[in-house]
């Protein structure tokens, strides 16, 4: 029974989901030119271990801060989301840019423990500052540090400009970087991109279903999670009001991109991840749940033939 075995947290379990996510990564792969070449090759592995590395630390911070149970629904759904946009796993900014955020959330949620916040908040700033390096438009998801020193610190001043010192602090480095390299400033005029509003591209058969898929998963995981929201530990609320505004900043990253491909749209699996296992954990009949789970794996094998 699937549901059975991915409702442990076992080390099989992490390999069966890794060889799901390396499946697809490699087919994504094989439908662009493949290069015999020792650089392209060693590019390909670096992006699929930066695909693949935030299926652990998604499972450390829903595990960590008691967003899920001692189980692997989190990663399995994080999986499926992210094979349904094969487009985004040849996009080495965009998979670099969401390991970054991960990363700056695991800090923000860190923050709970009241240990080490100002540490927390600054690493948080230059993990988002370095994520819109690679991809610009995740700067945005810099408000939920500011959200995070709401919840967690509001009174101490300091806190609150802690970030913009971590955005500086990588806007030097940047500099650093292309002075050494080459022999010019960092241009941020030129790193800064235009937004749009034409949703045009995704009525492209390519991208139509599993946009559709994705907007379906986000009102019904949504809904379920915020009639579930109010059962939710005092203490755990902060934490989950900042992955529902993750979600929404993942949301408007995706409007706003100035391309539309559905790379862009790889920000909203992550937090959509952690919020739909509240319904793969829900007590509902076993066979309706492993149909469910059987969905969640074959579609994307599916929309490969429309």
């Amino acid at each position: 029974m699937l549901s059975s075995f991915f409702s442990k947290s076992k080390p099989i379990n992490y390999i069966a989901v890794a060889l799901y996510m390396t499946l697809f990564f490699s087919i994504a792969h094989n439908k662009r030119d493949f290069k015999v070449d020792s650089g392209y090759f060693f590019l390909k592995v670096l992006s699929l271990f930066i695909y693949i590395l935030p299926m652990l630390v998604l499972n450390f911070v829903a595990q960590k801060n008691d967003l899920t149970n001692k189980g692997t629904f989190t990663i399995l759904l994080y999986a499926f989301l992210t094979a349904i946009f094969p487009r985004a796993l040849i996009d080495f900014p965009v998979l670099l840019s969401n390991v970054f955020v991960l990363m700056a959330l695991q800090n923000i949620l860190r923050m709970r423990n009241e240990k080490h916040i100002k540490a927390s908040i600054f690493n948080a700033s230059i993990y988002i500052a370095l994520a819109s390096l690679a991809y610009f438009w995740s700067i945005g998801f810099l408000f939920f540090v500011f959200l995070g020193v709401f919840y967690f610190e509001p009174k101490n001043y300091r806190n609150w400009i802690i970030p913009c010192i971590g955005i500086i602090m990588v806007y030097v480095f940047a500099n650093c970087i292309t002075l050494i390299f080459y022999d010019s400033f960092f241009s941020l005029r030129s790193h800064i991109k235009p937004f749009s509003f034409s949703f045009q591209n995704y009525l492209v058969k390519d991208h139509f279903f599993s946009v559709g898929i994705l907007l379906i998963c986000i009102v019904f995981f949504f809904s379920i999670y915020l009639l579930k929201f109010g059962r939710k530990a005092a203490k755990n609320k902060p934490i989950v009001r900042i992955i529902i505004v993750y979600l929404i900043l993942a949301i408007g990253v995706g409007v706003i991109a100035p391309e539309k491909n559905t790379s862009e749209l790889f920000f909203i699996t992550p937090p959509l991840a952690l919020i739909g296992t509240t319904y793969l954990e829900m007590d509902y009949r076993l066979f309706v749940k492993e149909i469910n789970i059987w969905v969640f794996i074959l579609l994307p094998f599916i929309l490969m033939f429309l």
